[in-house]
């Protein structure tokens, strides 16, 4: 992969991060808007070299055609991964290693997240390569409650990094050197279509607990709400979710679904919610990458959590209380179609505010600093 910048001087960039080719992704349950959030950052050729490293849940053998694709480098220990699950943190020391060996001094790293697939590469590096600068993009962080334990680790390495580049800012993340940028969108977009005509329909995706979709207080709103649809796709609460549809049908549960079908699904609706629960300590430490695909596809955003990070940008943001909610969703499918197109087709401002070169270029500051 050639690096974007023309000076030949520049420091060899690595990248380290969890992708696999988009057909296999559903396969090895890989997170869709993690391998999404990697492949639009790659747009930019920002890096000289990209090694991904799988779940701890993967074992056995892989297809192929995942070590075919041009794009990164898969690590993979075939042997130690092949012996089950209680093997799979050797196989990810041994991976972290392979990896260490390859990355030259006076090169930057970076690493998507900080935790068990690349702590111990971190600590390598930092102990025998000094001249590596790390760096870390903090997607998502989910705090200790008491005591000490890995994330407690985790975070005094993020800190320590030479730099970071957060999602969301938190009293949590003291590295002076940082920057907040909430998502990215590829280098090439598409021109998805615009909403001209506002419905009633609203989209729920992605993983669906509590914490991350407060989902049991989206369907109980819902049912009080039938001139709206709900269309609910992803994973976790599967009974509760069937259980709703089979009695309410103005809400469509759709399970699991590809890439290409969840498009056409958020296509078909006017808004996409975005329903964490705004006092769960992860929630804090991140930013739903779902909330910049629906804005970039020009949908209208429903959020239970008002993003500092989102000035300039419209959406609705609403309770997390039941009767409050209810109203609140009453009173925005009661606005005018004038009004409600304000929130909409915002995908070109998006596009210019979190593009891979404002990516590329923001690594390059911290790089520099």
């Amino acid at each position: 992969m050639t690096c974007a910048f023309d000076d030949w001087t520049y420091m060899k960039r690595y990248f380290i991060t969890t992708i696999l080719p988009e057909n296999l992704i559903a396969i090895y349950n890989l997170s869709f808007a993690a391998c999404n959030f990697s492949f639009n950052l790659l747009s930019g050729n920002a890096f000289d070299k990209v090694y991904s490293i799988l779940p701890l849940y993967t074992t056995g053998d892989i297809d192929a055609s995942a070590f075919d694709d041009y794009r990164f480098k898969l690590i993979y220990c075939r042997f130690l991964r092949s012996l089950g699950r209680k093997f799979t943190v050797l196989a990810a020391l041994d991976e972290q290693y392979r990896i260490f060996k390859k990355i030259p001094k006076g090169s930057s790293v970076w690493t998507y997240n900080l935790n068990s697939l690349n702590a111990f590469l971190v600590v390598l590096l930092k102990l025998f390569k000094k001249s590596v600068q790390v760096n870390v993009i903090v997607l998502d962080f989910t705090p200790v409650k008491s005591g000490i334990g890995l994330n407690s680790i985790y975070l005094r390495l993020i800190n320590s990094a030479h730099g970071n580049i957060c999602l969301a800012d938190s009293e949590l993340f003291t590295c002076t050197n940082k920057l907040l940028i909430p998502g990215v969108v590829p280098s090439k977009v598409e021109e998805y279509p615009q909403i001209e005509n506002v419905n009633n329909k609203f989209l729920l995706s992605g993983a669906l607990s509590e914490t991350i979709a407060q989902i049991s207080l989206v369907l109980e709103t819902f049912s009080h709400l039938p001139n709206c649809e709900l269309h609910v796709t992803g994973g976790d609460s599967y009974e509760l979710i069937e259980d709703y549809a089979r009695k309410y049908s103005n809400i469509i549960y759709h399970g699991k679904v590809s890439f290409s079908e969840y498009v056409r699904i958020m296509h078909e609706t006017t808004f996409v919610l975005s329903t964490r629960d705004p006092f769960a300590p992860e929630n804090q430490c991140n930013f739903p990458s779902k909330i910049i695909e629906a804005f970039l596809h020009n949908r209208i955003v429903v959020s239970t959590i008002k993003y500092p990070q989102l000035k300039g940008i419209e959406y609705f943001f609403v309770s997390s209380i039941p009767d409050l909610l209810e109203n609140q969703i009453s009173d925005i499918i009661g606005k005018s179609e004038i009004m409600l197109i304000q929130f909409a087709n915002q995908g070109k401002k998006i596009s210019e505010m979190f593009s891979a070169k404002v990516w590329n270029d923001a690594m390059l500051k911290i790089e520099n600093l």
